[in-house]
């Protein structure tokens, strides 16, 4: 009897035993998914660490790289009026602002001496290669005109150029004279005391001193320096600085045929471009023989 309780006594320890055993199994396997869950945890929170810190990093660099940026300078915009049309306009119009006195509206200008060229078709050719010598130079030019037959009035001509957004306004010309020896290329400013455009005046003799000084020295042409009026049209009505550029004398036989000369006006383009860059302090003239 006593071996029959022996062997039950060992039959319930060895029961605890092994209860005690599984016991530890399921703790030692709990924990081992404690620390894979926790281990997993971390590792996402390195990873959202890391990504964080990689976004930071890569927009405080491209914050860096935008600040380093040079800034871009806003283009200038030039206006370029080719003096003249193919149709006459002789109907009157004031000569500025609350003006009594009228003139026409509009003329065809001159015609050369040897070559019987109009003025309007060379002023035309200079005013588009002056406009690629510009757009070259980083400014955005507004031409008034880009065809000889058009039907544009000088005070509508500069009220275009006002509303432009244009910085200056560049009116473009051949001159003549009585006389055929009369030679040379001057510019037109409006008088400081204009009573249409006084506030542009300072900056307008200022632009046709840069222009002629330039245009003189690129082609080699005579420098007759500036005119100031108050009777051109084509200037009281602006409110943007103004030039008229004479280039030269239609009536003169030499300079009539360098006038349709394309390597002159090329020459004449590039001296224009020249005072523009010397006004605006730009730097930007060209050397060069001539």
């Amino acid at each position: 009897m006593k071996k029959i309780w022996k062997v039950l006594i060992l039959g319930v320890m060895l029961c605890i035993f092994c209860v005690g055993c599984k016991d530890d199994e399921v703790i030692t396997q709990d924990k081992k998914m404690e620390d894979r869950t926790t281990e997993k945890r971390t590792e996402i929170i390195k990873q959202k660490t890391t990504q964080r810190t990689s976004q930071k990093t890569t927009q405080s660099k491209e914050q860096t790289e935008e600040t380093l940026k040079p800034k871009e300078e806003k283009r200038i915009k030039i206006a370029i009026d080719a003096g003249h049309q193919k149709k006459q306009m002789s109907a009157k119009e004031a000569i500025g602002p609350g003006a009594d006195k009228t003139k026409p509206m509009v003329s065809s200008g001159t015609e050369g001496v040897v070559t019987k060229r109009t003025e309007y078709q060379v002023n035309l050719e200079v005013s588009l290669k002056l406009k690629s010598e510009l757009i070259s130079r980083g400014y955005d030019v507004y031409m008034i005109r880009e065809t000889n037959d058009v039907s544009l009035s000088n005070k509508k001509r500069t009220l275009m150029a006002n509303e432009s957004g244009s910085g200056i306004l560049l009116r473009i010309h051949c001159n003549s004279a009585d006389s055929q020896s009369a030679n040379g290329a001057l510019t037109m400013s409006p008088t400081s005391s204009n009573p249409y455009c006084k506030a542009i005046a300072a900056d307008s003799q200022r632009l046709s001193e840069c222009v002629v000084s330039t245009l003189c020295r690129r082609t080699g042409a005579k420098n007759r320096g500036i005119t100031q009026t108050d009777e051109m049209t084509g200037i009281n009505w602006s409110k943007i600085p103004v030039t008229i550029v004479e280039m030269g004398f239609m009536s003169n036989p030499d300079e009539d045929q360098k006038l349709s000369d394309s390597h002159y006006q090329t020459m004449l383009a590039e001296g224009i471009a020249d005072g523009v860059d010397r006004y605006y302090q730009r730097g930007g003239e060209k050397s060069g023989k001539k």
